[in-house]
């Protein structure tokens, strides 16, 4: 897993990231997708306000190709608000 936190270390507090030459896509790894998953317990997740039934589900179970997929969507039926509740 590649993290920059060392490539900072003696630069004082400085948390500036603009054209320091490297990005954070890879931070998390699909590995580390792969050992998160299997804690959830995705048939029982629900979402309260969804708009379209099971697509808090669907969201969730995105992969990590699939990360910056505009689909499926989560939007709330009534409100800005949406709760989750992930076992």
């Amino acid at each position: 897993m590649s993290h920059c936190h060392d490539e900072h270390s003696g630069h004082g507090h400085d948390h500036h990231h603009g054209g320091d030459g490297h990005d954070h896509s890879n931070d998390i790894t699909p590995a580390d997708q792969t050992r998160l998953y299997e804690q959830i317990d995705f048939d029982k997740i629900v979402t309260l306000n969804e708009e379209e039934p099971q697509s808090g589900k669907a969201i969730t179970k995105k992969t990590w190709a699939e990360r910056l997929d505009s689909e499926p969507e989560l939007t709330s039926d009534a409100d800005e608000q949406l709760l989750m509740h992930i076992p």
